[in-house]
């Protein structure tokens, strides 16, 4: 398939770890930010809790946190090569913009959705700006960023059709997007459910193998 636009999940995919975890460690919370998502609430609401422990946290610890996480094996080379092709790339997470665009500038990438943190006088406040999307249209997820909602948004803002599509993930909260795409990849996979989801799997940790599946 001549896949036109390819979406990457970015914390586990992208990035060899995950940033709410990189923060809350420096600051003790790990131990509460993994009882929240452990708990049945639904995801969009387990966002705003954990974006309230990080009330006070400077922008630059935030910043840092992002730098400490290593890149996915071959991240760049894979952006790259897609980009070559002329396919539109970016990153749909249901973790920060302030995160998730410091990679897309370092990746060259094109677009981004992804949670808005309120940041005033270089601090964070604890509010996040959640853009949904699954209640405009009925998506199962209920997380703070459909990925399934925002596929389909930058397939349109592009002019890309959802067939030529390829959606590249790694947990249950990707299921929606991986399953939507003309091209699904699980990544990784860290549970049956998104392993399940889509027939291309991807058990080794080198992102040049989900070209496998775009060529």
């Amino acid at each position: 398939m001549d896949v036109g636009l390819a979406a990457f999940d970015m914390d586990g995919t992208l990035t060899q770890g995950r940033l709410v975890f990189a923060l809350a460690e420096r600051f003790g919370l790990a131990e509460k930010v993994r009882e929240i998502q452990a708990s049945r609430v639904e995801g969009h609401l387990q966002t705003k809790t954990i974006a309230a422990l990080f009330s006070g946290i400077t922008k630059t610890d935030l910043e840092n946190a992002v730098e400490s996480i290593p890149l996915t094996k071959n991240a760049e080379r894979t952006v790259a090569i897609l980009k070559e092709k002329k396919c539109r790339v970016g990153i749909i997470s249901d973790s920060y913009t302030v995160a998730a665009e410091i990679l897309m500038t370092r990746l060259g990438m094109d677009f981004v959705a992804a949670n808005l943190l309120e940041i005033l006088d270089g601090r964070l406040t604890g509010r996040v700006e959640m853009p949904l999307g699954w209640e405009k249209i009925g998506c199962f997820c209920k997380i703070s960023v459909c990925k399934r909602y925002h596929l389909e948004e930058q397939a349109r803002r592009f002019g890309i059709p959802i067939e030529r599509t390829m959606a590249v993930g790694d947990t249950k909260s990707d299921i929606c997007m991986v399953q939507r795409a003309g091209v699904g990849v699980s990544f990784m996979p860290k549970d049956d459910m998104i392993a399940k989801a889509s027939n291309n799997v991807v058990q080794i940790p080198d992102m040049l193998r989900v070209l496998e599946f775009a060529a």
